[in-house]
């Protein structure tokens, strides 16, 4: 399993050079034929880091863990299939099954980005090769963070050493949040210490060039810099910590830690293959509610006819979003989401208008002025909705391509802020920065887990400023804390007797937050 992401890339590269060098069999072409590149005992890192940055984006950012998220955020809502159970509680939100892919596909991770380290570091075969070596720093923390974000407490000092631990134990989040700041510090230095870049195109995100992946650390940082702040014993110092990591990353959109690298033919935005293989998503209500309360440009642009795929506004007749937690199981007849058919819009592992909601929450909760950073956030989260919209309008996939023009622009988004949202701002700075924000992770993009995280945070610190309308989140006599899952269930919880003991019947998910968010595990 160790090396079962990245054999196939290994695999393929082999082969193609076995062809490039002709048909002559030479005894070293002989060898080479018995090789077995299928099981490889010695992988460069930059093919590593090409599978590691892939399903990064495909398997874990828009992956399981971002459709199901949308539906408990109410970015979506599930109209049929393991969708319609997650929005109506059914058992889904609290079985393992339902989330061991995305579990999985994070442990393959945790040791391919332990093999990029090792081979990069002295005693490796690229010792030396430590930009490669703070690629792979960055990658496991940022996968480290949704782990834990999502499952609090997990297996991860014993769970990379195979030939001693075969059942890993669960070490405590507050720990793994000291080595994911840990390996985020060592990558700084890594990435800026002056050895060559080698990894260039192998780089999927970046191309290679160290300068982006410094400031995609320094955002990193700032992300989960504010994700501790309510553990943290020094706020104010913490506050002016992310202004600082703020200030040394993304300078724009092209600075943004994502995967832009679908087309359409041979590679596909995940919530659009998703849609177009299940169809199991439908248009929230509850979010176009927002929308519609705040007077918001995108509500004229995000909702489509599944009976034409045209783009329609709330008064067209035809305008039907799904009741979160209350509809119909059906298919193809509630209105839905653009979102859900934008072919080649990138996902996002850090955007810029995350890093700019992130700056303006520090500047609210200092007592500074926030206004004109608010307003270049929702100039940012605009842009993004765009690429999203225009993606589903160019579809090439003639029965999934969206009917209409995307009229969204920089200078909507500036007569939004100032007619609507800078007295709404003054009224309550820090809401209206969270609603905000929690409004432009809805898309194309696979922000739904960071909004996720946001709305635990933002609960554990008394400040309910999201309103989620699913009925079904209320407190029964079964699940007295309500039915809102404040963690997703472990994965795999059969086969190691520490998380199948953490797991106990999965009602655990709707009583005890993660650590950073108040809990104890």
């Amino acid at each position: 399993m160790k090396r079962k992401l990245y054999q196939g890339v290994f695999a393929l590269s082999a082969t193609l050079t076995f062809l490039a060098g002709g048909l002559s069999c030479t005894d070293d072409t002989m060898d080479k034929i018995n090789e077995d590149i299928n099981h490889p005992t010695s992988v460069s890192s930059n093919f590593i880091i090409t599978s590691v940055e892939t399903v990064s984006a495909l398997l874990v950012t828009g992956g399981d863990f971002n459709t199901y998220l949308s539906v408990v955020m109410e970015h979506q809502s599930g109209s049929t299939g393991q969708m319609y159970d997650a929005d109506q509680r059914y058992v889904t939100l609290e079985e393992p099954s339902s989330f061991n892919n995305g579990w999985n596909n994070l442990y393959d991770n945790f040791s391919a980005c332990k093999d990029i380290i090792a081979i990069c570091s002295e005693g490796g075969k690229e010792a030396g090769n430590l930009v490669n070596k703070g690629i792979g720093e960055t990658l496991m923390a940022y996968n480290l963070a949704i782990a834990t974000d999502l499952f609090g407490d997990i297996p991860w000092s014993e769970a990379l050493n195979f030939a001693s631990y075969m059942n890993p134990k669960l070490d405590k989040q507050e720990a793994i949040y000291k080595d994911i700041f840990s390996l985020l510090d060592q990558a700084l230095i890594d990435l800026q210490s002056g050895s060559p870049s080698v990894v260039q195109n192998a780089d999927v995100y970046y191309g290679g060039n160290v300068s982006k992946w410094v400031k995609a650390v320094y955002a990193l940082k700032a992300r989960y810099t504010m994700r501790l702040i309510g553990r943290s014993s020094d706020k104010t110092g913490d506050l002016n910590k992310i202004l600082d990591y703020v200030s040394k990353s993304f300078g724009s959109a092209a600075d943004e830690l994502k995967l832009d690298k679908y087309d359409g033919s041979t590679m596909f935005n995940p919530l659009y293959t998703f849609s177009n293989s299940r169809n199991y998503l439908s248009l929230s209500k509850s979010l176009m509610d927002k929308f519609i309360a705040r007077n918001d440009p995108r509500a004229e642009q995000v909702a489509i006819n599944p009976d034409g795929m045209y783009i329609i506004s709330p008064s067209d007749p035809d305008y039907d979003p799904f009741p979160n937690g209350a509809g119909d199981r059906s298919q193809d007849v509630y209105s839905q989401a653009a979102a859900s058919w934008g072919m080649t819009a990138p996902t996002q592992l850090l955007s810029y208008h995350e890093l700019l909601f992130l700056k303006a929450e520090a500047q609210v909760r200092l007592n500074q002025d926030a206004s004109s950073t608010l307003k270049a956030a929702i100039a940012a989260a605009y842009e993004n909705a765009t690429i999203g919209i225009n993606a589903s309008i160019n579809s090439t996939n003639a029965n999934r391509k969206i009917i209409g023009t995307c009229t969204l622009t920089s200078a909507l988004a500036e007569e939004y802020f100032e007619s609507r949202i800078q007295s709404l701002y003054k009224a309550n700075p820090l809401k209206e920065v969270m609603i905000e924000k929690y409004l432009a992770f809805f898309g194309s993009s696979g922000e739904s887990v960071e909004a996720y995280s946001d709305y635990r945070r933002l609960l554990s610190l008394g400040e309910s400023f999201i309103t989620l309308a699913n009925p079904n989140n209320a407190a029964t006599a079964v699940f007295p804390k309500g039915h809102f899952p404040l963690r997703l269930a472990y994965g795999e919880a059969s086969s190691n007797p520490f998380v199948r003991e953490a797991q106990g019947n999965g009602a655990f998910v709707y009583a005890e937050p993660v650590w950073w968010a108040g809990g104890s595990r």
